[in-house]
């Protein structure tokens, strides 16, 4: 296996014991970066001799005996939502295009005083609003798997670099399933925090109430080393949670499929009866039998109601124009035709109706406490529909034929967690008849994310067959 194919879990200790260098590491994910990019376009700006001085010194401090922790001399990409100082972040936009910020986000700092480095900045659906990825200044990013067809979105730059080891891990954002729904169609595992346990300070905003930020990987350990790193209290976020915080790391090296007996797993099939891609409710079917089958209480929730789930973007709407109103007023003609539009739109977005969609997301939230007073998770599909081409006017959804550019298709799934800001997981649980990366999801209770992870860890350790390759990264 070559070194862009392991995972954190694999390096950190070869590189802890001098038998990889940081540098040797760096060059390898370079090199894919250039091998692979040409196809499928997943960074808009790539950082070679920044990243290749980083891991110079890194190296120096390792050899020196100042190893830093597993995260030391790996190297990451990031959407570039992200502000990085003194290096442009133009959130996938020509809005931005030239903007280079004095301050590098809360994130990008915390990882970097954990020895990551940072590779360069990742493709995106412009300014986030979106979940195809079909970005129409910097072009669309593809797929690993199958190159004509999107990764997912917003964050489909940095699922699918992972995916193709082009970067070891990613940090996206998620606000209706921008982590999970890409981590789901390119392979790989995408994390939701709890709101709040991340800092979002330096992050370019699409919807302040329902924005996360999180990691991207190939594995659950890695998202646990990674959320280990970025997580807790920043004074800077207003919306950040003054939670203490776990090392998400240690509590998985005492998991045993004994924690699985008794757990009381909710399921919610009214969200997606009837619209599931057949191959997705065969696997979804499949992973519910595994927990029963090792001792877990399968319980039909008749909540969420499937008619809650556009409220989602109501808030997004009303959200989105506050923050892009002085564009749109000054050069409306740098953004994409279809996300300006839907911009242009949200400026029509009643105060009453975003206020009565606050207080509906309360009564939400009250619904889901009283939901986890009965059950310790709850299972999603990730998507109901896998990859589909780049540039597809419909796509079935179903007795119906939608744009999935416009229509909630994509995040009908994943909005439930931004919406009630609860910790969610995506996991590779299969694949389609035509090959094509199947993700589920596991919601967990707020702030327990090591809960969370222990249970996602313990599926995928007793399933290592679903883990696979991608054909630009063999």
């Amino acid at each position: 296996m070559s070194l862009i194919q392991k995972t954190i879990q694999e390096l950190a200790p070869l590189i802890k014991q001098k038998q990889i260098s940081p540098v040797e590491l760096v060059t390898a994910c370079l090199e894919q970066i250039a091998k692979t990019e040409p196809e499928l376009n997943a960074y808009i700006t790539v950082f070679k001799e920044e990243s290749l001085r980083a891991a110079n010194r890194a190296e120096k401090d390792i050899l020196q005996g100042r190893y830093q922790g597993v995260l030391h001399g790996i190297p990451y990409s990031a959407k570039d939502l992200y502000y990085t100082k003194g290096i442009r972040t133009t959130g996938g936009s020509e809005v931005l295009t030239d903007f280079i910020p004095d301050y590098s986000a809360t994130v990008i700092e915390r990882l970097t005083q954990a020895g990551a480095i940072l590779l360069g900045k990742n493709n995106l659906h412009e300014f986030a609003y979106g979940t195809t990825n079909e970005n129409e200044y910097f072009g669309p990013c593809r797929n690993p798997w199958n190159t004509k067809r999107i990764p997912g979105g917003s964050s489909g730059g940095s699922a699918a670099s992972v995916a193709a080891g082009s970067s070891i891990f990613s940090i996206g954002t998620d606000t209706g399933g921008s982590i999970r729904i890409p981590s789901a169609l390119c392979g790989v595992t995408g994390l939701k925090p709890t709101y709040g346990r991340v800092s979002k300070y330096g992050v370019i905003p699409l919807s302040w109430s329902q924005d996360h930020a999180g990691p991207i990987a190939k594995s659950v350990w890695d998202n646990a080393a990674v959320l280990t790193a970025i997580a807790g209290f920043d004074p800077q976020d207003p919306a950040s949670a003054l939670v203490p915080c776990d090392d998400y790391i240690e509590p998985l090296s005492r998991n045993s499929i004994s924690k699985i007996k008794g757990m009381r797993i909710g399921v919610c099939p009214d969200c997606y009866d009837g619209i599931l891609e057949p191959d997705i409710a065969k696997v979804l079917k499949e992973v519910l039998c595994w927990f029963e089958d090792n001792g877990a209480c399968i319980k039909t929730l008749s909540y969420p109601p499937r008619d809650i789930l556009g409220i989602t973007g109501v808030l997004t709407m009303g959200e989105v124009y506050a923050y892009h109103e002085r564009f749109l007023k000054t050069c409306p003609e740098k953004y994409g035709s279809i996300v300006r539009r839907r911009m242009e739109k949200s400026q029509y977005v009643p105060a009453h109706t975003y206020v009565n969609a606050q207080r509906l997301r309360q009564l939400d939230q009250q619904e889901w406490a009283k939901i986890y007073n009965e059950v310790d998770l709850v299972i999603l599909p990730t998507t109901i529909v896998s990859a589909f081409p780049i540039g597809i006017d419909t796509i079935p959804f179903g007795d119906e034929e939608v744009d999935p550019r416009i229509h909630n298709t994509l995040t009908l799934m994943t909005a439930i967690s931004d919406f009630n800001g609860y910790p969610a997981i995506s996991l590779p649980c299969g694949f389609t008849a035509d090959g094509l990366p199947i993700g589920i999801q596991l919601q967990g209770k707020p702030f327990e994310e090591a809960s969370l992870l222990q249970t996602a860890y313990i599926y995928e350790q007793t399933h290592t067959n679903q883990r696979r390759l991608p054909p630009l990264c063999c």
